[in-house]
């Protein structure tokens, strides 16, 4: 090292490190700025971001309070029509609530009548020593979506047209004996003869003998259309057991209008009892007890429908709606 005139006089490798270190700064001072205009620009971002984020939310909240505001609106007046119309009927909110009451006490009571009649049909079978079939609906025929019913084939006469079921000690009421003969009826199969005596076929009762809420059985030989297998898929349980008629049955079931589905099998007299798609019980004649629910449906989880068993499904519809005929 050498001193000049009172300055220190670097070596040369002293030198060349003082200007790789001075390099080095350059460099980092360089990242550095970089990663500051970066960090900037990310700030000015997630300002932007936030600034639409709380834009949006504010939005979400006034929507919000609006439809709050248009349910409330929409309450006080459902509450206005009501009191409405309670007082055009002279009734009170407490006196309608206690008709609607009624009317449920009233379904579960024609649901049991109906079921009643239908086990003691089974009876009848084993002492007959045959098999008899029926397919029993409780509908609301007010609220009837109309496309969901038709007549079982075209040119059918309607049984519960003639005169015998005219006026009103003839009405097919669940509690009177004329539901009996409705049922008799509808549930034996007549054979047809020509003159000289040969068995040419079979008189066609088939279909559904439909109950309305007043309990008067006002239609039969009735198809129910409205049991196409993926327009109700979700809304019932898969049966373990029982025919393609269990199956048609349990999803009539499922429709807003039916209360209640009952089957009573052709091959066993078996009693079943479907409502809101679901399996309630079941009574066999023969041993004279009902059936456990944990022995008839398992629990069925929806997946979502690819095409191909859409299209099974479309292909197995029509086992279901021929089931009234088997």
């Amino acid at each position: 090292m050498i001193f000049f005139f009172g300055f220190k006089i670097l070596g040369r490798r002293q030198y060349q490190n003082l200007l790789n270190q001075q390099k080095d700064l350059r460099h980092e001072l360089h990242e550095l700025e970089e990663n500051f205009k970066a960090l900037k620009t990310q700030k000015g971002e997630l300002e932007a971001l936030h600034q639409q984020e709380t834009s949006a939310l504010n939005q979400q909240l006034e929507t919000l309070q609006q439809t709050s505001q248009d349910y409330e609106r929409l309450q006080q007046r459902i509450t206005e029509d009501m009191e409405s119309v309670t007082k055009e009927f002279g009734m009170s909110r407490t006196q309608i609530e206690a008709l609607w009451a009624d009317r449920l006490h009233l379904i579960d009571l024609y649901i049991d009548k109906l079921y009643s009649l239908a086990k003691g049909f089974a009876r009848t079978n084993r002492e007959m020593k045959k098999n008899r079939g029926l397919f029993l609906l409780l509908v609301d025929r007010r609220n009837m979506d109309h496309d969901n019913f038709s007549e079982f084939y075209e040119g059918q006469m309607e049984h519960l047209m003639e005169r015998q079921y005219q006026g009103i000690n003839q009405i097919p009421q669940i509690f009177s004996p004329k539901i009996n003969e409705i049922f008799s009826y509808m549930g034996e199969k007549v054979i047809l003869k020509d003159k000289s005596g040969e068995i040419t076929g079979h008189e066609e009762r088939d279909g559904a003998i439909l109950v309305d809420l007043s309990g008067v059985a006002f239609r039969s030989r009735i198809m129910v259309e409205g049991v196409r297998t993926h327009r109700v898929y979700d809304k019932v349980e898969r049966l373990q057991k029982g025919s393609a008629r269990h199956n048609a049955a349990i999803y009539a079931s499922s429709l807003d209008e039916i209360m209640v589905s009952i089957v009573i099998s052709e091959e066993t007299s078996e009693v079943t009892l479907f409502r809101d798609g679901r399996f309630i019980e079941s009574y066999d004649p023969y041993t004279d007890q009902e059936t456990l629910r944990e022995e008839k449906v398992v629990s069925m989880k929806r997946k979502e429908i690819s095409e191909e068993s859409l299209n099974r499904e479309l292909q197995q519809e029509e086992t279901v709606t021929q089931a009234f005929t088997e």
